[in-house]
């Protein structure tokens, strides 16, 4: 009875500790969408006004016809899916070959990838930046999308739900004369769906928000990303800040309307990707 009691009293006071830590993350975006509605005198004015006084919409109206923000909708769309996709198959093709294959240096190979995670990006930008230049990648989206498709992290996530899976069921694949193509697209990837889309989500923010490679590599500013089109909105001697929250505001609701739509598969995958037999 009295462990019982103590375990009601336990999720009662882990219930409001959690409620109280989603109301103070909530806090920063609800300022945002507020300030979205509201003129820069608003935004600045002191004391600090916390509710628009009329619901202003003149700062979408002029990011998207004066600042064509519709257009770093756009080149953000094209630089998301082409990270998006090859790098979720081919950390799904190498997280299948760490797990289930052998062959000569596995493991060190394994390991020689988490040292490569330990450097620093900044290391590799000029390195990075001289290929562009040899493969006249400069200024194009492939010079964005090509050196930001490979992915430890995802790679080891999926390597980690793929041997929690029984070898048993590529046995029996293989008695009935599948090889490891068919294994791989048609029993392996299925039974890691929730690990996918936890790991895909992942993908997603990462290539959504993409701002400093693409800054280095792109020089058109009709190619620039939503990340750059709004850190350009700063100016060196004044910040618009009615514009600066409403262009984060309209950059963040297409990656958070996909997360509501996944979040059960994102914590079921999050959960999974480190259990192991």
């Amino acid at each position: 009875m009295g462990n019982r009691r103590s375990d009601e009293v336990f999720a009662r006071v882990s219930f409001v500790f959690f409620a109280i830590l989603a109301l103070l993350w909530l806090v920063p975006f609800a300022w945002m969408a507020l300030s979205s509605f509201k003129t820069f005198p608003e935004t600045v004015q002191l004391p600090v006004r916390i509710l628009p006084e009329g619901f202003f919409t003149g700062n979408f109206v002029e990011l998207f016809g004066r600042m064509n923000f519709l257009t770093f909708y756009r080149n953000t769309f094209v630089v998301t899916v082409g990270v998006l996709v090859p790098q979720m198959f081919l950390s799904a093709m190498a997280a299948y070959g760490f797990a289930r294959l052998d062959f000569p240096f596995k493991n060190a190979i394994f390991m020689s990838l988490f040292i490569a995670l330990m450097v620093p990006i900044q290391m590799t930008l000029v390195p990075r930046y001289n290929m562009m230049i040899a493969f006249g990648w400069v200024n194009s989206f492939l010079g964005v999308i090509v050196p930001s498709v490979p992915s430890i992290t995802v790679t080891f996530l999926l390597r980690q739900q793929i041997m929690s899976l029984p070898k048993s069921l590529d046995e029996s694949a293989r008695l009935d004369g599948a090889n490891h193509w068919i294994i791989f697209l048609y029993i392996i990837l299925p039974l890691c769906r929730a690990t996918l889309v936890a790991t895909g989500l992942m993908c997603l923010v990462f290539a959504w928000n993409l701002f400093l490679w693409p800054l280095i590599v792109l020089q058109n500013p009709s190619m620039y990303t939503l990340a750059i089109g709004i850190a350009n909105l700063q100016g060196q001697f004044s910040v618009r800040e009615n514009l600066l929250m409403t262009a984060a505001l309209l950059a963040s609701l297409p990656v958070l309307a996909v997360f509501v739509c996944t979040q059960k598969y994102f914590v079921r995958g999050v959960a999974m990707s480190g259990i192991k037999e």
